[in-house]
């Protein structure tokens, strides 16, 4: 029986070549006979080029004007929205419309998209709105409740 010295597999004597990784025997027995075998490490060969390509270093990016306006108007429209139902939150609805507006002109006047202002515009109206409503039928509802009451009192 052969062992290939390449793989380790056990093969049989008449065969040249390896079944396993087909080594051939042949090179392996003139080899052994000139030189013992040593095992030498492998060598790896690093790669020429980066992996990775550079890019060239670039600078701060920009601020884009109006940019935070338009955020505030964002947040403000979604606190609006969210705690609309108290009277105190109709001047956040109403700052949230300013910045919208103020902060979409800028960013389109700057040829940047105003997406975000947009979205915090639209947002503050509807919690302004009905905030509004809330607050004017909340008024409404006590004014009704103080007439019901005011015969009752001596």
């Amino acid at each position: 029986m052969k062992f290939c010295s390449k793989c380790g597999n056990q093969n049989d004597d008449n065969v040249q070549f390896c079944l396993n990784c087909g080594n051939k025997f042949e090179e392996e027995a003139s080899q052994q006979q000139q030189q013992p075998q040593q095992q030498q490490p492998p060598i790896y060969q690093q790669p020429q080029q980066p992996m990775y390509p550079q890019y060239p270093q670039q600078g701060p990016i920009p601020p884009v004007p109006g940019k935070g306006m338009a955020i505030a108007s964002l947040v403000l429209g979604i606190c609006s929205l969210a705690l609309g139902w108290t009277g105190v939150i109709l001047i956040l609805g109403i700052v949230g419309i300013v910045m919208g507006v103020l902060g979409g002109k800028k960013m389109r006047m700057a040829g940047y998209p105003a997406g975000i202002a947009t979205a915090g515009l639209v947002m503050s109206i509807i919690g302004t709105a009905i905030g509004g409503l809330i607050f004017v039928s909340c008024m409404a509802c006590g004014a009704c409740s103080y007439c019901a009451v005011l015969p009752l009192l001596p």
